[in-house]
């Protein structure tokens, strides 16, 4: 091991790299270290220098709170990009630091039909009803197309929900 340190002292050269980024890129500083990510840096940050810790947990905060109202988070979604003007979700995605196809899951629970979206937004300070109507279930509600047929699978849905907190009790 000595030899392959003398070895390396006396033939190597180290230089500094210097790397040029055709592609946009932020850092997060977490306890001295440096996180490079890719993509375009979330519009929230866009007017720090660099986004310290505290500042990236408030961000994810906020954005975990609306992780659990659904129908909100698609609500902030569309209304970023009337604010914006844009018209793709890619370009939303890079506003907001997001993956582009989570966006877009989110953005189809807008089309539940109206007495479901009633529904949910009046019953949002219930954490089981929140927690049982999670993102996975209202796309499944939402593929069953018309109106009619997303009405009955809430149905069978609520009656699941309703047997299930029977048997809690």
């Amino acid at each position: 091991m000595l030899e392959y340190l003398r070895y390396i002292q006396r033939f190597a050269t180290i230089r500094p790299k210097t790397c040029w980024f055709e592609f946009p890129f932020y850092v997060i500083i977490k306890g001295y270290k440096q996180e490079y990510c890719l993509g375009c840096r979330p519009e929230d940050l866009a007017h720090f220098d660099t986004i310290e810790k505290k500042v990236w947990k408030k961000h994810q905060a906020h954005l975990n709170r609306l992780e659990r109202f659904p129908i909100e988070k698609a609500e902030y979604y569309t209304n970023l990009m009337k604010a914006h003007g844009l018209n793709s979700i890619r370009a939303l995605s890079n506003i907001t630091g997001e993956d582009w196809s989570y966006i877009a899951r989110i953005l189809r629970i807008l089309d539940l039909a109206e007495p479901i979206k009633e529904f949910l937004k009046s019953n949002k300070n219930d954490p089981t009803i929140l927690k049982f109507f999670h993102l996975r279930r209202l796309l499944d509600i939402i593929r069953q197309g018309e109106e009619k047929f997303q009405l009955a699978r809430f149905r069978e849905l609520m009656n699941e929900f309703e047997e299930s907190s029977f048997l809690v009790r």
